[in-house]
């Protein structure tokens, strides 16, 4: 493949391909992934419509954050389930709401540990609109409290928001 058939515009995500050069010799190129230039806008857009889709359940009280996040991060019944420690039958009932606001804190603390968000996270979501992101800063600061963390919300400096 000829230099200028591969060469791709898409500063996201670079690779080093193999190709032949105008002078008919061999070398390397920084190029652009067609792959991710074509889909990822695709693929962000079709994961932001499912995770809608999917706080409109928890809202609905169809589904518990349990399900929510085993989607979310593409986990399997199996995989979660051993994590869990839990057998598959005893999972699927953690999906029902109904089930959920019985379990016992320490079993809400193991779904969130194994999931990587705070333990406030099962219990809500924060949403912030795409717009609004560059105009905020949200960090989440972990206390010695392991039941327990601050969410700081700041607004973002314009003027360091220039320098950067």
């Amino acid at each position: 493949m000829k230099e200028k058939d591969l060469y791709v515009d898409f500063s996201p995500q670079q690779m080093i391909y193999y190709v032949e050069k105008d002078d008919s010799s061999y070398g390397p190129i920084i190029s652009g992934s067609q792959l991710s230039h074509d889909y990822l806008d695709d693929f962000y857009y079709k994961k932001r419509n499912l995770e809608k889709s999917l706080r409109d359940q928890i809202a609905k009280n169809e589904i518990s954050p349990v399900y929510y996040y085993m989607i979310l991060q593409e986990l399997g019944m199996g995989d979660l389930a051993s994590r869990v420690g839990v057998g598959k039958r005893k999972l699927k009932r953690h999906f029902k709401p109904s089930c959920f606001n019985n379990l016992r804190l320490k079993m809400i603390k193991k779904y969130a540990e194994i999931f990587n968000v705070p333990l406030s996270s099962m219990f809500q979501v924060v949403i912030v609109k795409d717009d609004d992101r560059k105009n905020i800063d949200i960090q989440k600061m972990r206390t010695n409290n392991d039941s327990f963390e601050l969410l700081k919300i700041c607004a973002v400096d314009k003027m360091e928001d220039k320098k950067s």
